[in-house]
This record gives structure tokens, sequence and C-alpha cells, in this order.
């Protein structure tokens, strides 16, 4: 067990509300010991604790949602950045394979970011009852100019990038290739920002077969365009990736054989 301590000081919160986020300065603190291995984020040199929240129309400011909903909204969260966590590291041990083989040019190499997304928990009372449904999605804290480099729903940097920006932008559309390829077209990544080597809040993009899963954000009509959509780059190619419209053709050409 853990104790989560939260600065919740409107004067205090971490840049301005998101969409439906807001950030603040927090501490966790371990309760005696424990013979399971420590979480992950108590790595982390510095945290903060995210809050969902939602819009009213007709009220203004921001409203907080019920236990149950926020209970749901913010393990979604979570569950994206353990997924996108993962699904990052399955694209570097690709890397580091085909490095190994000598086939990749050196100045590819050379292109090549060290990204991670961060470390992340799901904090919920000890106590049920507790009326202030305190519920929150711990993360490691990025610091630094926080950059967009791919926007949700689309399959190409953003076109605000600017030097290496760009580079690390290519890359994270390498990582969406490999992503898609080596699970069976079944998932990738969007949405990727963050500061530095951190990326944080990507949306995790399925098929319709697991349309209810990963929050609202996951948008099957752009995981069905991303074969359209995906422009491979220097990255893909020194990697070995196949073009999709080449797939295509290629498929074609094999039904129309005698």
């Amino acid at each position: 067990i853990a104790t989560l301590a939260v600065d919740t000081n409107a004067r205090s919160m971490i840049g301005t509300a998101g969409s439906f986020k807001t950030s603040h300065p927090a501490m966790v603190s371990v309760i005696g010991t424990s013979s399971s291995p420590p979480l992950s984020i108590l790595s982390a040199m510095q945290l903060i604790a995210k809050r969902v929240f939602f819009r009213d129309n007709q009220v203004k400011g921001r409203r907080q949602f019920g236990r149950e909903d926020k209970l749901s909204k913010t393990l979604d969260e979570v569950n994206c950045l353990y997924w996108g966590r993962s699904l990052v590291g399955m694209v570097y041990t690709f890397v580091d394979k085909m490095l190994k083989t000598g086939k990749v040019s050196q100045d590819v190499v050379d292109l090549i970011p060290h990204l991670c997304v961060v470390h992340a928990a799901l904090a919920i009372p000890n106590n049920p009852d507790d009326s202030l449904h305190a519920i929150y999605l711990v993360e490691e804290k990025i610091h630094g100019r926080f950059i967009k480099y791919i926007n949700n729903n689309s399959a190409v940097p953003a076109d605000s990038l600017q030097g290496q920006e760009v580079v690390i932008g290519l890359f994270l559309c390498f990582i969406q290739h490999v992503q898609y390829q080596l699970t069976n077209s079944m998932v990738y990544l969007l949405d990727f920002q963050g500061a530095g080597d951190l990326l944080t809040d990507c949306q995790v993009i399925t098929g319709s077969n697991f349309a209810n899963n990963f929050g609202d954000g996951n948008c099957t009509t752009a995981f069905n365009n991303f074969k359209s959509e995906h422009k491979c780059n220097k990255i893909c190619r020194a990697f070995g990736l196949q073009a999709f419209m080449e797939q295509k053709i290629h498929s074609c050409t094999l039904r129309c054989l005698p």
C-alpha cells in the first residue's frame, strides 16, 4: 500500500487544463514493507497526478465525474499507457535485432531516438466510501517543451514540427508501421506527444473487434484508414518494411496469375 499526496490548489496546477484532464504535483510514499517488487512508478524522480473531468454546456467550468465513471475513464487512460509502453518496447526489441544484422545503414542508425512511454499507475482510495472520489492517474513528470508529434487519428507527423522534432516524428511513424506489422494488423499507437525522451497520453488504436477497449479515443475509422494514410519513410525502408501499397499490388498480381 502507498499513500498519494496531491496538491490540488488551482495555483499549483501544472500547465492549463486539457480537453478532459488536469495535472497536479504529487508525491507517493510506501507504507510498510512488502515482498512484492516495487511499483515502477516509484522509480520516477518526480510525479504528477492527473484527474479527469468533463464540461457541461449549461454549467460554467469543469465538472467531476461520479466515482464509477471516473474510475472507468481513468482506467482507460492508464491502460493506454501500459499498452503504449509495451508496444514501444516491442519496437525497440525489433530495432535491436535488426541492428545486429548489420543491414541498416549507419546514416539511419544515427537518426534513431531513444524514446519510452512514461511509467504510470492508477491510484484509488483504500476506503471505497471515500466521499471525495479521489481517483488519479499518476505519471512520472515530463520536463521541457511539450511537443505533439502525431495528432490523434493521424498517421503522419504534425505540420508544426521543426529540426530534430521532424526526425522523431518520422521515427514515430516507423513505430506505428512496426506495431501494425508485428501484431498482425491488430493494434498500433496514435497521438504521440511529450518532451525529451518521454512520451505520454498516447492512444491505443484497434479494429472493430476491440472497439470497446482503450476508451473513447479508440477510433476504428483511423485504424481502418492506416494502410492508406501511412507514408513509408527512410527509416521504414532501411528496416525492410514493405509499403502497404506495394503489398496490395503484389497480392493483386498473384490473384491475376492463371
